[in-house]
């Protein structure tokens, strides 16, 4: 299958491409004008896939992915699907999935907080413990759900702590091990400091 995702190096789209070629299928992808430092470090990671092309290719794709609500005006007649975080767009598109704060390699961070919804919010603070979930998991789960039989609607991701049992979307919930998840991405954070920053 074939997939097209808008803002392919951004942190987010750069883990659901990841996770698209990982699971065999080909992806084009688009981004802004220009990259940031670390959206270039990233597009080299995933650039140089085989599966992997920049830009709207001459093809029928599976879905067309975009975050945030950032739909490229110019794909038409594709089946669109709208990533977005739950705190900061709610809106009811016909085919939407919406992300809990998430936390992961690459993500937008400094020593002690992540950076999410233009909010700096400790590692250690109540709202990221209960509410957050690892990226790979989730967008290897999306990956799955954009690969299904079509028939996809909207989806909400929560922890297994916080999913509520009655909700008007379908509710994914994850677990996950916060404790070991973090001291592995600061190993990581230390390590590639230079391209977090």
């Amino acid at each position: 299958m074939h997939f097209l995702v808008s803002q392919c190096y951004s942190w987010e789209g750069y883990h659901l491409v990841q996770a698209l070629l990982e699971d065999g299928h080909e992806v084009s992808g688009l981004h802004g004008q220009s990259l940031t430092d670390k959206e270039s470090h990233l597009s080299m990671y995933i650039g140089r896939h085989a599966m992997f092309r920049e830009g709207i290719q001459d093809t029928d794709y599976k879905a067309y992915v975009s975050f945030f609500g950032t739909a490229d005006e110019r794909v038409e007649n594709q089946s669109c699907v709208d990533i977005s975080y739950a705190a900061e767009n709610t809106s009811e598109l016909e085919k939407q999935i919406l992300l809990p704060i998430l936390y992961g390699e690459w993500m937008p961070r400094d020593e002690e907080a992540i950076q999410w919804n233009n909010k700096r919010i400790l590692f250690d603070d109540e709202y990221f413990h209960k509410n957050a979930l690892p990226i790979k998991p989730v967008m290897q789960t999306i990956s799955k759900l954009l690969s299904g039989d079509g028939s996809m609607t909207n989806y909400r991701f929560y922890t297994k702590e916080v999913c509520p049992e009655q909700e008007d979307r379908a509710a994914i919930a994850l677990t996950r091990n916060l404790k070991d998840d973090l001291s592995a991405l600061h190993k990581h954070y230390a390590q590639f400091r230079f391209f977090y920053e």
